[in-house]
């Protein structure tokens, strides 16, 4: 799993991450801007507790646009300098992973086609999306 998300980062709270879209078992996928999402617990690199106050469920943290979640499913966005909008795909201690377009990289098997998504990795930080801090994305807190 590597290193864990800091637990100053996730629970119920100020300050903490929020999660973005979110796909309960039995319901349907849900905007956090209409009934706010939180991560409890971390469970693996990409497996989440996650509770909008009322349910919690162990979600999957995958790279879907809105409304392209499935049941168990649930995403974060962030937002890079640039103001460009990422999905996360994975988040670390210090750093979230998320994929990038436009960098062609050659697949092993692929007869020498390119593929037109790789994944990079930048420091985040919570909160205001101007931040006078570059290199980093931002995600969205409570």
């Amino acid at each position: 799993m590597g290193r864990p998300i800091n637990k100053r980062f996730i629970g119920e709270g100020a300050g903490k991450i929020e999660v973005s879209r979110y796909f309960f078992t039995g319901a349907s996928e849900v905007n956090s801007t209409a009934t706010p999402a939180y991560i409890v617990s971390q469970k693996s690199s990409r497996r989440y507790k996650v509770s909008d106050g009322t349910t919690t469920e162990t979600l999957t943290l995958v790279n879907q646009s809105s409304g392209d979640l499935s049941a168990g499913e649930f995403a974060i966005d962030a937002r890079l300098d640039d103001s460009t909008v990422v999905q996360v795909t994975k988040l670390h201690n210090r750093t979230v992973s998320y994929e990038q377009e436009n960098i062609e990289l050659l697949e092993e098997d692929s007869a020498d086609t390119p593929t037109p998504v790789s994944s990079a990795q930048i420091k985040y930080n919570l909160g205001e999306e101007d931040d006078d801090v570059t290199g980093t994305a931002t995600l969205p807190q409570q």
